[in-house]
């Protein structure tokens, strides 16, 4: 079997991109329907694909796995303005992250993780960042085995409306 690639996204990859991001939607929806809904239309426009892999401060990395996208990450440069106690701060944020569940348990988010890490590092960026939902326990694991720790923790409480 060769390797999985870990590679920038193309524009003509957009069908598969949205079976990939489809898959991130369902899973989220299926947990909190409170919060994720299905779109009435495309989810990601041709335009939005297009956006987030043109760059220069954005790209989508794909796991390659012999023609067929296995997985994505949605990586966004970021710029945290500086407050009179906290200096500005460029960071890479990974937006998405999702793996086909067929093709999980190979490595291939820590693959996409460590390429992220390379982007990062290829602008000058000391930090990679992600907000991660608290039910979903599998890619908190990966996220930990990967290097990354809680820095601040959101909290929310319902109120009647």
């Amino acid at each position: 079997m060769p390797p999985v690639i870990i590679r920038p996204a193309r524009p003509d990859e957009h069908s598969a991109l949205c079976v990939l991001f489809a898959e991130l939607d369902r899973f989220h929806r299926e947990v909190r329907p409170d919060v994720f809904v299905e779109p009435d239309g495309p989810a990601r426009s041709p335009e939005l694909i297009a956006g987030l892999i043109a760059g220069p401060d954005r790209t989508i990395l794909v796991a390659d796995d012999g023609g067929v996208l296995a997985g994505l990450a949605t990586l966004v440069e970021k710029t945290i303005p500086a407050n009179p106690v906290r200096p500005e701060r460029r960071i890479v944020e990974i937006d998405n992250l999702v793996v086909m569940p067929r093709h999980r348990r190979r490595g291939i988010a820590g693959l996409l993780l460590r390429r992220a890490e390379d982007w990062a590092r290829g602008r000058g960026l000391a930090s990679l960042e992600l907000g991660v939902w608290e039910f979903n326990t599998g890619a908190v694991a990966c996220y930990e085995a990967a290097g990354f720790a809680p820095t601040t923790r959101r909290l929310s409480k319902p109120v009647a409306p």
